[in-house]
């Protein structure tokens, strides 16, 4: 995939596609004629997703589904293939964040996070790859963060989730590169959606409080995206640093 002009009638599925960046990525494919399957644990806010996607004009699904369920996940995706007869593309935007200090924190938040944030992305990344081959080529892409390439104070199992998420695409994209496929990975700052906890509506505030506070917006993760989608077949972004300005 490389043009705009090219994307049109191409399928992507996303991963938290019912909220924050997900929604933005799937409202803004479907701006350039992209369908888009929406995967994601609430079957309201998929809803919702699913009707601002059709209000931009795009053909969309919505399936409910845990990215760490592997027999979920490869329901999912064959439903999705049965439903459009292709996938072109997976974006990976699910994500959860248990922050606390090291001692106290539980198992079970460190096994969640896991779960969600780095499991998920080898069993969704796994699902979808034959899939791509079929189609000879496409694009995986993940959201991962900053958190990733700097550990912070309260954020062991977050960050440990995504440093290990940068590892698996990179050796996911050495293992496919001669296939076709492009796998990149986006690495943005703090965004203005609701996460681990805080509101958008919070950070809002932190923001009208004190100015040196700077946050991206969903879309801009969703614009980066859809950057790494138009690229020329000739050129490939393993890595896209995103930061709020």
């Amino acid at each position: 995939m490389s043009e705009e002009s090219n994307l049109v009638d191409r399928v992507a599925l996303i991963t938290g596609g019912g909220s924050g960046v997900g929604r933005a990525t799937a409202v803004a494919l479907a701006g350039v004629g992209m369908a888009t399957v929406l995967i994601g644990r609430g079957e309201a806010a998929l809803a919702e997703s699913k009707a601002l996607v059709e209000a931009a004009g795009g053909a969309s699904l919505a399936l409910p589904a845990d990215v760490s369920d592997e027999a979920a996940i490869a329901l999912a995706v064959e439903t999705a293939r049965r439903h459009f007869g292709q996938i072109d593309a997976l974006i990976m935007a699910a994500g959860i964040g248990r922050y606390g200090p090291i001692e106290p924190y539980s198992l079970a938040d460190w096994e969640a996070t896991l779960a969600t944030n780095l499991t998920g992305v080898f069993i969704c990344s796994r699902a979808v790859l034959p899939h791509l081959r079929e189609r000879g080529g496409g694009a995986i892409i993940a959201i991962g963060s900053g958190a990733g390439k700097q550990g912070y104070a309260n954020l062991a199992a977050y960050a440990a989730s995504k440093f290990g998420l940068m590892g698996f695409m990179q050796s996911l994209a050495a293992e496919v590169k001669d296939e076709g496929i492009k796998v990149s990975t986006i690495v943005p700052g703090s965004i203005l959606t609701d996460f681990a906890g805080r509101s958008a509506d919070a950070k809002r505030a932190a923001v009208a409080a004190d100015p040196g506070k700077r946050y991206l917006e969903a879309a801009d993760v969703a614009a980066a995206v859809l950057f790494l989608l138009r690229q020329p077949a000739r050129a490939w972004t393993q890595e896209l640093n995103l930061w709020p300005f």
